[in-house]
């Protein structure tokens, strides 16, 4: 059964999914130099491919694979009950990466990376966007986004057979974060370990990048980011002010506490 062979990691947006995905295939041989995403069995994305290719994908794939996912992992958001069932089995049965990341610095990179697609984030001030209700599976959760980032968050913490890294564990200590997700997956590393390296998207990325995603398939490893902005640990401070701060504190300062971020 290929549950035996895969490695769900998961994280709320713009919190160093692809920092650990990359950390991992770029410096193990164990794992496959492909990923796939959970979400990709919905068929609202982007690049959405049926259960059963799915299914077929992951069969013909060689060593340890690699499934990122942003959902919660109770797995509700997918609308067909196979799917769903599919889903709930893949997170039940695999061990877990769990990255997070300051969420106040989660909700600057969310900002900016919205603006890239909505105009209506793009016609939003900072403080505006902060306390905007989160979508939660298409449609307005009442959460507030540092609501729902610290509900995330601690749903994931919850799961057995889990290991959780931090944004700034990959910046600062790479090299023993790397060991460490190996250790807790039982895969061997390369004599020399590869460092993280953040390049810009060449010009015709966005015509692999669909054309990958057709084929159910994500960049293999050394590939590019899917943007140019990469953050910094600490970059909220350019754009809080104090009423932010006390808002965002207000929504989700008991998880920043629980995580050892500092106030």
């Amino acid at each position: 059964m290929f549950f035996a062979n895969t490695i769900v990691v998961a994280s709320h947006r713009r919190s160093g999914m692809r920092w650990t995905i990359d950390a991992l295939r770029n410096n193990s041989p164990d794992i496959n130099d492909s990923y796939m995403s959970l979400e990709q069995m919905g068929a609202d994305h982007d690049g959405a491919i049926p259960l059963s290719k799915f299914r077929r994908q992951l069969l013909n794939m060689d060593g340890r694979v690699l499934i990122n996912v942003h959902d919660l992992p109770a797995a509700d958001s997918w609308k067909g009950l196979d799917e769903r069932l599919f889903a709930r089995a893949v997170l039940q049965h695999s061990p877990t990466i769990y990255a997070h990341r300051d969420g106040r610095d989660v909700m600057v990179s969310l900002y900016y990376y919205m603006q890239s697609f909505s105009e209506s984030v793009r016609n939003q001030s900072f403080a505006q966007f902060l306390r905007g209700e989160a979508a939660l599976d298409g449609e307005e959760s009442a959460l507030s986004r540092p609501g729902y980032w610290a509900f995330h968050v601690e749903s994931w913490l919850k799961r057995d057979n889990l290991l959780t890294i931090s944004y700034s564990d990959l910046e600062a200590n790479y090299e023993s974060t790397v060991r460490k997700l190996a250790a807790f997956l039982e895969v061997s590393l390369n004599d020399d370990l590869r460092p993280l390296t953040m390049p810009g998207p060449p010009e015709d990325e966005p015509i692999l990048g669909a054309l990958l995603e057709k084929l159910g398939l994500r960049r293999r490893r050394g590939g590019y980011p899917d943007q140019a902005r990469v953050g910094k640990s600490g970059d909220w401070r350019k754009l809080f002010d104090r009423r932010d701060r006390e808002f965002f504190m207000q929504e989700a300062g008991e998880m920043m506490r629980q995580l050892g971020y500092q106030r």
